[in-house]
């Protein structure tokens, strides 16, 4: 980086020319406009609740409790459906058509989209969806897969893959409607 020189150790002809070179400049004005910052991407959370999803949650009961072990790895079959459902799920045979994102939401709002997520499901004749609901504290581990047995619809669900979330979500096989 070069040092600046002082104005006074400049000879006089340096000093002339300079003189010279910004005879008849006019300084700008200011504008006084302030910068306009360009608008970012607006993140929209894309809501699944339908018009009706309380019409749903007659399903979910708080105080229900299922026996799931202590492990990580969380896996249910409905009675009366194929056992190797939940080992197809933990493989990865079945792809979701949809995530549900239940990151920061409290839980009557988990509950709601989960809801309105099976429902939209039914209507759409999709029969896997990934519900990723984050490790955290813990509080929406326990209560989705409580709530996701108690579905007339869910036929298994598994721990998923590392692919949809591992331990932080769960990968649904549902029921469509023929």
């Amino acid at each position: 980086m070069r040092k600046k020189t002082p104005v006074s150790n400049l000879p006089d002809e340096e000093k002339q020319l300079f003189r010279d070179s910004v005879t008849g400049a006019r300084p700008l004005q200011q504008d006084k406009i302030p910068f306009a910052r360009q608008p970012g991407k607006v993140r929209m959370a894309a809501t699944l609740t339908n018009s009706s999803p309380d019409s749903h949650l007659f399903y979910f009961s708080d105080q229900y409790e299922g026996f799931f072990s202590d492990s990580q790895t969380l896996a249910f079959v409905q009675t009366g459906d194929d056992p190797t459902l939940a080992r197809q799920l933990k493989r990865g045979e079945f792809r979701p058509a949809v995530v549900l994102d239940l990151h920061g939401l409290t839980q009557q709002q988990a509950k709601t989209e989960l809801a309105a997520l099976l429902a939209y499901c039914e209507q759409q004749h999709f029969n896997c969806a990934c519900v990723v609901h984050g490790k955290g504290l813990g509080i929406l581990a326990k209560r989705v897969p409580n709530w996701l047995v108690q579905h007339p619809n869910v036929r298994a669900f598994h721990t998923a893959p590392t692919e949809w979330g591992r331990d932080g979500a769960l990968l649904v096989l549902l029921r469509t409607p023929t």
